[in-house]
Formats: C-alpha cells, sequence, structure tokens
C-alpha cells in the first residue's frame, strides 16, 4: 500500500461515526481509500446515512490529511489497514476484525505460537506465583506471550517474560501512545522495546470501559491458545474465554483451591471441558511441534541472578531446601520438618544457615522469620 493509500485511509478511520462495518463494506465495494474519497458528495449521501455523510464530507473540507499522518507518525505509531500485507492473518479470520490496527513496535510473527494469558486484576500470591512461572517459561520455549497489559495477572506474565529478555505484545482498550494503566509504565516502555503495543483505536482515544471487551477479541484472535490464571466466576476474563471460543481457540486454566474464590472462574472452566494447565509443558505439548530457540529479537539468555546456570549451582541441601518450599511463607522449622519426611535430618540452624544463603543469591525472600520461594 502506498504512503498516499494509508493517508487517505488514516483519513477514513477519522471520520466521524463511520465504524469499521461500513468502512468494511465501503472497501469492498469501492477497492481503495483513494477512490472512497474521490467520490462526488452526490454519492456520499446516496451510500451513508446523513449524519456520517456530514461528517464525512466536513473531513474532507477541513481536515488536513497529511498533517494529521505525520502527527500518528511522529508518536512512532504505524497504521495497518486489513487489506495491507502486514495485517495478521490470525486477524483476517475472527468474527468481526477490525478494519485497521496501530503499531507501537512491532507484531507477533504469524509463524512463531503465540499464547495469550489473562486473569484476574486483584490476584492473589498464587496467582503472582503462576503468572510468573508462566510467562516466563512459555516465552523460553520460544512462544510469544500476548495479554492485555493490566494489572494482575495480564502485566504480571507478560513482563516476567520481557524482563528476561522475551518479546511480549500488548493489546489495549485505548490508542497505543496512551500507557494504561500508568502504573504499568515499566512493562509500557518494556513493550515499545522487544515486543509492541496493538490497539484497533486511532490516537487520541482515551481508555473507556465499553472500549475494554471489545479488545479482547484481538488479544485472543492473536493467540493459539488462552491461558486463564485466577479468575472469578463472573469477570472480564469470561469475556475474552467467550471470545475465543467463538473464534475456535483452545482454552487452558490453571486450577486452584476450592475455597478460593479467585480460582472459582479456572475450576468451572475445566468443568467446562477446558485444558488442564498445571505447568507450562501442559501449554508447550498442546502446541505441538515448536522452535525452542530464542525468538529472533530476544536476549541469548533470561537475564537476572536466577538462570538455569544459577541453579545448577546449589548445593544438594539447597536443592532439596528448594523443592519443600512453597510460595506460601514457611518457617526454618518447618522446612526442617519437611526434609526429614524426605529422610533428610539436618539441625534447624543449619537449615537457617542455608535460608540466609540462599537468599543472598536470589533464590528465596524473607518474610520476617518466614520464607518464601522467588519466583526467578
Amino acid at each position: 500500500m502506498t504512503e498516499q493509500e494509508l493517508i487517505d485511509y488514516y483519513m477514513l478511520v477519522n471520520v466521524y461515526g463511520l465504524g469499521k462495518k461500513s468502512l468494511h463494506k465501503l472497501l469492498n465495494t469501492y477497492k481503495s481509500a483513494s477512490d472512497i474519497l474521490a467520490l462526488p458528495d452526490n454519492e456520499i449521501d446516496k451510500i451513508l446515512p446523513a449524519k456520517t455523510a456530514e461528517n464525512f464530507k466536513y473531513s474532507k473540507k477541513h481536515w488536513n490529511k497529511e498533517k494529521e499522518y505525520k502527527k500518528m507518525l511522529d508518536m512512532q505509531i504505524r497504521m495497518i489497514p486489513y487489506d495491507d500485507e502486514e495485517f495478521p492473518d490470525k486477524l483476517r479470520t475472527i468474527p468481526d476484525p477490525p478494519a485497521c490496527i496501530f503499531v507501537k513496535g512491532k507484531l507477533p510473527q504469524n509463524d512463531i505460537p503465540s499464547v495469550s494469558i489473562v486473569g484476574a486484576r486483584m490476584c492473589s500470591e498464587y496467582g503472582r506465583y503462576v503468572a510468573r512461572q508462566f510467562g516466563l517459561e512459555l516465552a523460553e520455549a520460544g512462544i510469544q506471550i500476548i495479554s492485555g497489559m493490566a494489572l494482575g495477572v495480564d502485566g504480571i506474565s507478560q513482563k516476567a517474560a520481557l524482563k528476561a529478555g522475551y518479546p511480549s505484545y500488548a493489546v489495549l482498550g485505548c490508542s497505543p501512545e496512551i500507557c494504561y494503566p500508568d502504573s504499568n509504565r515499566d512493562i509500557y516502555d518494556m513493550l515499545c522495546q522487544n515486543g509492541g503495543i496493538i490497539s484497533e483505536y486511532k490516537p487520541g482515544t482515551s481508555p473507556e470501559a465499553r472500549l475494554f471487551p471489545m479488545r479482547n477479541r484481538i488479544i485472543s484472535g492473536l493467540s493459539d491458545i488462552v491461558l486463564v490464571i485466577e479468575a472469578r466466576k463472573r469477570s472480564g476474563t469470561q469475556i475474552t474465554v467467550d471470545m475465543a471460543l467463538e473464534q475456535g481457540k483452545e482454552i487452558f486454566a490453571v486450577p486452584g483451591r476450592i475455597t478460593d474464590r479467585l480460582s472459582d472462574g479456572c475450576n468451572e472452566l475445566i468443568r467446562q471441558g477446558a485444558g488442564i494447565a498445571l505447568s507450562p509443558d501442559d501449554i508447550i505439548q498442546s502446541l505441538g511441534d515448536i522452535v525452542t530457540k530464542p525468538i529472533p529479537g530476544s536476549s541469548n539468555e533470561p537475564s537476572g541472578s536466577n538462570s538455569y546456570n544459577s541453579f545448577k549451582n546449589l548445593s544438594p541441601l539447597e536443592k532439596n531446601v528448594l523443592d519443600v518450599m512453597d510460595i506460601y511463607p514457611m518457617s526454618a522449622t518447618q522446612i526442617a520438618e519437611l526434609l526429614e519426611k524426605n529422610k533428610i535430618k539436618e539441625p534447624v540452624s543449619v537449615i537457617l544457615q542455608t535460608l540466609t544463603m540462599m537468599q543472598i543469591n536470589g533464590f528465596i525472600e524473607s518474610k520476617g522469620s518466614y520464607y518464601v520461594k522467588k519466583v526467578r
């Protein structure tokens, strides 16, 4: 698509009241945005509702399309129309596809598996732990992580992949130059550097509650599998699941305790037939043969002190301690008791010394006199 065609398309997208369905219909009839803008006013009056036709004619007279298009480019945003060859193949076939998308950074690669990770915004410590583990290990397996950069599970899983040097992609419910929520600014900046920000909403579109349900169809549409980590029975996550099912996507859910309300949604999905994700391997195996090499553009190895090589340097006792620990706080005495059940008997004083060294090396965290596993 030529630059002039893109400029004309951008103008059409900005005509107030001209929605994606009308735009698809016009393009199917007249083939290009330039052809549509060349139509005489009386023809526009025939094919568009009266108010939209008036807006269309007003924009043609008063909207400086070249200037406005340059403003978008200056924000490092590019527009990809539905009929452009760069438009993601996975989005072409979904019900109600966007007429175009706006991208800051890169798009997910069509030939690399993608998994969307969604879940509760106010997630538990268990949810945080699982989101980090799945986000990181799926990324390490060469799988692209897609989500909505929301608080909680979405952002945590994306941040885990990004911090380790792997790309991730966020679909926003506002235009791509706006970081929402602002508290995830660090994730937004990392996505722009190693991944991308995607939206069907033109620059200048503020985040509104009504826009977020629609963006969920793009999150699931770009993915091969939708993974749910913690969700209440009635939550926004269910909207993404419903859209994914309509698109023919596979759903997986991480189970939780029946007493945890944040696990009700996941447990119900499993009862209804969703795949059970007990570990990232369950997702990897479902995707079949994949390239396990790092995705082009990512670092060769996860960053931070807790890479695979670091784990190889653990002493036998440290490995045993890590095996019996959980994300829930445990005292040195509790750890010693669990080790003894595994026929490993060590004084609590030795366990405390071991825990201190493991804390210094970044494998665990202390919560007063209690200790928890630290996600690598």
